[in-house]
């Protein structure tokens, strides 16, 4: 009896072994397509600020190039909105030498994008001029920090 003769059910090992292995190499990718394609997301993340869904173009090409630390305000600076631009100075200074990468700015003259964002909203724009993520008036500048610096970890581009 030759190899070519053999029924089905008595398959080598070595080939049920080869097709276990190719299985549960496979299941992963299965199971994550399937959560993505139901649209499972989960219920906690690790970002401080809030993701803008989907980006927002500002439309300021002066934030094209480098990631933006923007403080929407609806006046001309005062003394609180300089103490937060500050902030986010200080923000950048810290990201040792990915600082290069950054820029920060106040905008008085709120984009159309952004108009329903109360004024002291942080707002981080990437290279490209999309809004992507925002940060409540207030937020905490270590949260902001943490969450560029693992965007500067993970972006090749800006």
């Amino acid at each position: 009896m030759n190899a070519a003769t053999l029924p089905a059910s008595a398959m080598p090992s070595h080939r049920r072994a080869l097709l276990l292995i190719l299985a549960l190499a496979l299941l992963p990718i299965v199971i994550g397509g399937s959560l993505h394609y139901f649209g499972w997301r989960p219920d906690k993340t690790s970002n401080h600020g809030t993701l803008v869904t989907p980006p927002v173009a500002l439309g300021i090409d002066s934030l094209k190039g480098k990631w933006s630390l923007v403080l929407v305000a609806d006046a001309p600076c005062g003394p609180t909105c300089a103490a937060r631009i500050d902030e986010l100075r200080r923000v950048r200074v810290s990201l040792a030498k990915e600082w290069k990468r950054t820029q920060h700015l106040g905008l008085d003259a709120r984009p159309t994008a952004l108009a329903d964002l109360p004024a002291g909203t942080v707002v981080i724009v990437d290279p490209n001029g999309l809004a992507m993520m925002r940060y409540v008036p207030g937020a905490d500048a270590n949260g902001i920090r943490a969450d560029l610096e693992r965007l500067l970890k993970y972006s090749w581009i800006g």
